[in-house]
């Protein structure tokens, strides 16, 4: 393809390209950087790929005839950007042939282009290894803008796993960056994705009037600018917004706005995939089903063909799943049960990776960075006072105590999830709880005022009600569970007091965490749902309420039990 571009194409070669080839002929002996402004304005100056890829091919032909390494190495990075096939090969090359070179720029921005190339591909794994290895360069080579890049971006992968808060504090610096200290990347794309990155994270953890001002700068810029591609991204975020505020006719215009410009400036699939995704929960919210399957089937097929895990919009595949179970589909709902649980597997590995690794890879690096900086300082100023020292000493005790908490935690948490283990075990071994209940009851029995057979009417039927798992299936109050026992409330609750040590709300609570534990540690398939779908498997209303009792009566959360488990 290459060749024929060069063989058929001499004249117009000839036209655009004489007085680059005179400029870059002038450059050779001077800043490297004024070359790759000089190549990326005269590619911004053409209006056809083509022709762009044309110039940078012969300024590449140029720059190896002179055994020009930096040449090469801005050829190769503005081919990844026109040649999107082919952009990993040409990030692969950058690092190849400048890794052991000082530049501002390089190896640097080949690690940042994999980082991206892998980011957008929804392996978080290897782009947070990459952007690392780019943050060391961009530190060591003094690239400032490069530094702050990588950081917005370790920001997105934040995000990614919910710690958004720290995520926005580095998207409000990179925005303070930008502005404040390089007024040139002001009107910049880097400035509007800076712009979409806090509103979308606004918008996540409902902050929505803190949104609202960012996408309103960022529609403004963006149409100042004539950025349609960051417009659209913008447009699809105002969309997501009217969704949280139940405005859903609003939702539905502006995502299907947005989605066709992306399609129309850059078709990302895993972005065309959340507008689809927004739209069906809208029209799912105005009671116009059918529409919406017909968009969560959308969300399938694009994982389907991409192979990308997007986790927000593995939710899609609960309303296919309770879709299809209503209309008794069953090959359907076995269909979408299937893909859910194997994609979900890839997702829970990618956000365990990055927990574990954003703070052990990157904030731990960060923390060691900002030490040294400290030891650096006290080393340079020979007049450093004492109350500094005090406070630096006080600063590594803070850190030192908070390793402790946290290794202390993690030993409690182990210790818990043992003794719930055991507890379980030696639980399904004295199968006839019953007979403890009626010994009990000969010990107490002078001290109650409910006759003795009552007592054990209740307590057997108590008994009955446990091992039918009634509790996982229906909500019940203390008057419906006395009245299904056909004894009244009064007593029910007096002799749960005595007897099972506990009230009524929390003795049916512990039934269902009991119930949880069980199911948790013989089924397996149960350990790949949701939290909020376990909670609702064993009789809780609620994410919440779920989590607050099981932390209640085991000191661990049902979460980190789950994770255990499956080490």
């Amino acid at each position: 393809m290459m060749k024929f571009l060069f063989t058929n194409s001499v004249v117009i070669l000839l036209i655009f390209v004489q007085p680059l080839m005179g400029q870059i002929k002038y450059l050779k002996n001077s800043d490297n950087s004024s070359d790759f402004l000089v190549l990326k304005t005269k590619i911004n100056q053409l209006s056809e790929d083509s022709l762009k890829l044309q110039i940078v091919m012969l300024s590449l032909y140029n720059a190896k005839s002179q055994m020009d390494t930096i040449g090469m190495a801005n050829a190769y990075y503005f081919l990844s950007k026109l040649n999107a096939p082919n952009q990993l090969k040409y990030a692969d090359s950058i690092i190849s042939i400048t890794k052991n070179i000082k530049h501002i720029r390089y190896p640097g921005s080949g690690y940042l282009l994999k980082g991206n190339i892998y980011y957008e591909l929804g392996n978080y794994k290897k782009a947070l290894d990459f952007y690392l290895e780019a943050s060391k360069y961009a530190k060591e080579n003094g690239n400032e803008f490069l530094f702050w890049t990588l950081k917005f971006n370790i920001g997105l992968l934040k995000n990614t796993i919910d710690e958004r808060k720290e995520a926005q504090s580095i998207f409000i610096n990179y925005l303070k960056f930008l502005k404040h200290n390089n007024a040139r990347y002001k009107h910049s794309k880097n400035y509007s994705r800076g712009l979409f990155a806090l509103a979308d994270s606004y918008i996540q953890s409902k902050q929505f009037d803190s949104a609202t001002g960012y996408i309103t700068e960022g529609i403004q810029q963006t149409l100042k600018n004539k950025d349609t591609s960051s417009y659209s991204y913008f447009v699809t975020t105002s969309g997501i917004q009217h969704f949280f505020l139940k405005r859903y006719h609003y939702a539905i215009d502006s995502l299907k706005k947005g989605k066709s410009l992306m399609q129309k400036s850059e078709n990302v699939k895993t972005r065309t995939a959340t507008c689809n995704y927004y739209i069906a929960r809208s029209y799912f919210a105005l009671g116009e089903i059918d529409k919406s399957i017909l968009y969560f089937k959308s969300v399938d097929s694009i994982f389907k063909e991409t192979r990308d895990v997007v986790p927000l919009l593995l939710d899609s595949y609960s309303y296919l799943i309770d879709y299809y179970r209503s209309k008794k589909d069953i090959d359907k709902q076995f269909q979408y049960i299937n893909t859910l649980l194997r994609l979900d597997s890839i997702n829970h590995t990618n956000q365990i990776y990055l927990s574990k690794n954003i703070s052990k890879k990157y904030d731990t690096h960060e923390l060691i960075s900002e030490k040294e900086k400290l030891i650096n300082q006290l080393k340079q100023d020979k007049f450093l006072k004492h109350e500094m020292i005090i406070i630096l000493i006080l600063f590594i005790i803070l850190l030192f105590a908070l390793a402790i908490y946290g290794l202390r935690k993690s030993y409690l948490n182990k210790k818990r999830f043992q003794k719930l283990l055991e507890q379980h075990k030696n639980k399904d071994s004295d199968s006839n709880l019953y007979v403890t209940d009626i010994i009990s009851f000969s010990k107490k029995k002078e001290n109650t005022d409910i006759p003795f057979e009552i007592v054990e009417y209740v307590l057997k039927q108590l008994n009955s009600f446990e091992n039918s798992n009634k509790f996982s299936k229906k909500y019940y109050t203390l008057n419906s569970l006395a009245k299904e026992l056909n004894t009244n409330s009064a007593y029910l609750s007096k002799i749960i007091n005595d007897y099972k040590h506990v009230n009524f709300s929390n003795y049916l609570n512990n039934l269902r965490i009991d119930f949880a534990v069980d199911q948790l540690t013989k089924n397996r398939s149960l350990r790949f749902f949701t939290i909020e779908a376990i909670a609702k498997e064993v009789g809780f209303k609620s994410r919440q309420s779920f989590s607050a009792a099981f932390y209640k009566k085991t000191g661990i959360y049902p979460s980190y039990f789950i994770k255990r488990i499956q080490d």
